[in-house]
Parts: C-alpha cells; sequence; structure tokens
C-alpha cells in the first residue's frame, strides 16, 4: 500500500534504522546535561516536542526529567517503538506520539514550552524546521536543535563532495546562527557534540549492525551499507571539519 508520508523514502533506511538503537548522532548523557542547562528557562513539566524522535533515545530523557513529550514522525514503527519503551520506564503518562512532519505538525500555535530535535532537521531543512518550531512556541520558549555543521572554512573535496549530497543545506554554526538571529530568535547557546560520543554512541553500534546484516542484505540495503561505511570512514578522519553542533534558541 502506497504511503505518501513516505514514499519518497527508501524500505532500506526505515530496515537499516529500526534496528538501531538510536537514530541519529547523541548520547543520554548529553541531552541530561544540556535540558539541566535549559531548566531554568522553562516552567515545571515543560510541554515539549521531540522532532523526528525516532524510537525516542532523546525523548525518553527529557520524560524522566519530568518533561511532557509529543514525539514526532513520519515512521510509525518508530513510534510505536517510543511509546512501547515508554511504558516499559513508567513514563507511558508523559509520552504521546503523532505521525505527521515536523514542518506541517497541525499542532497549534503557541502550544509548547520546548521544541527538541537532535540530527533530524537536515531532512528538512534547518531555516524551515525553525520556521514551524517558532510558530509552536509560547513566547520565550526554547528550542535546541542539533545539526551537522561545518567547523572549518577549509574543507577536503572529498568530505565536501559527500557532504554535498547528504547534506547539500549544511551551514557553519556561525551561518545558522546568523539565519536563526534574522529569523527572530534569541541565541542562549551552542556546544559541539564530542567526537567520541558520534563515534561510540553511534557509529561503534553502526558498525555491528553492518556485519550482522551485511551477508543477507538485498540490493538496496548493500547501497546504504555502503554509504554508512564511507561515511563513517570520513567523520574518522576528518571529525575536526565538521560536527553535530546543538543550537540553543529562545522564542521572541
Amino acid at each position: 500500500m502506497s504511503d505518501d508520508l513516505t514514499d519518497d523514502i527508501s524500505p532500506a533506511v526505515f530496515t537499516f534504522f529500526e534496528a538501531m538503537p538510536r537514530q541519529g548522532p547523541g548520547s543520554a548523557e548529553v541531552t541530561a546535561a544540556l535540558y539541566g542547562h535549559i531548566r531554568p528557562q522553562l516552567p515545571e513539566n515543560p510541554s515539549t516536542a521531540d522532532m523526528g524522535c525516532g524510537c525516542g533515545a532523546v525523548g525518553l530523557v527529557l520524560a524522566e526529567k519530568g518533561a511532557r513529550v509529543t514525539g514526532i514522525d513520519l515512521h510509525q514503527p518508530f513510534l510505536n517503538a517510543f511509546r512501547d519503551t515508554a511504558a516499559e520506564r513508567g513514563l507511558g503518562d508523559r509520552v504521546e506520539t503523532l505521525r505527521v512532519s515536523m514542518t506541517d505538525t497541525g499542532l497549534a500555535d503557541d502550544c509548547l514550552d520546548l521544541v527538541w530535535s537532535e540530527g533530524a532537521v537536515y531532512t528538512v531543512g534547518f531555516d524551515a524546521a525553525l520556521t514551524e518550531f517558532k510558530r509552536l512556541l509560547k513566547p520565550g520558549g526554547v528550542a535546541v536543535v542539533s545539526d551537522c555543521s561545518w567547523l572549518q572554512a577549509d574543507v577536503p573535496s572529498e568530505v565536501r563532495e559527500f557532504w554535498e549530497i547528504a547534506y547539500p543545506g549544511m551551514r557553519s554554526p556561525a551561518g545558522n546562527l546568523a539565519a536563526a538571529e534574522t529569523a527572530g530568535w534569541r541565541f542562549l547557546h551552542a556546544e559541539a557534540l564530542a567526537a567520541e560520543v558520534w563515534e561510540s554512541e553511534f557509529y561503534t553500534p553502526m558498525e555491528r549492525l553492518i556485519s550482522e546484516i551485511a551477508p543477507d542484505a538485498d540490493q538496496d540495503l548493500k547501497v546504504l551499507i555502503e554509504e554508512s561505511e564511507t561515511e563513517i570512514s570520513l567523520f574518522r578522519r576528518y571529525h575536526d571539519v565538521y560536527g553535530y553542533v546543538f543550537h540553543v534558541l529562545q522564542a521572541p
């Protein structure tokens, strides 16, 4: 059956990432520490959306810290896994899910205290995501967005060529923050995800998964595996050139 929400996404992508412990770079410890940093800016039990939530690696941390979390994603099995894990951890009353695009959520204006998105806005573009996030946030609400960013101006050609395909809209943190401030956001904080966290929490599990599934992979999955192996190799050689940066912004 056709599904217009995900028709343009290869089924191999979902097959692959459903088997991953998290769907993007980061860690529970990093999320918890950053939430603690911004906690004074938020009300008690903030109404929160986890945009591009995947299986809920981030949203579960926020719920454990007291947030009321709506997980937003296009893939229903991710949302099912999020809800199931929340229930297992006694967090079912703090988590709900919604299968919509992060740029077209259908949620009411000014309904959220906090919007959080780790490693997902590249799918729609940083600026497009922030447009919807600002609409959803109450005045003074906070957005936490991690985005893959250039950390140096001098980028080797093989790195530039890979990311021009994988994420053609990738900018420097300064470029992202300039765009955010032009759109009316107030800058609160920025920090880069440590390369060792990206490695240990994302690429190491990915390599284990590849070794398990590669022998029986179909052609589409083999292509995804090859692309992933190229990405891992580039990161290990050039992680000083690019990385994930958290942008913490306050709505006007």
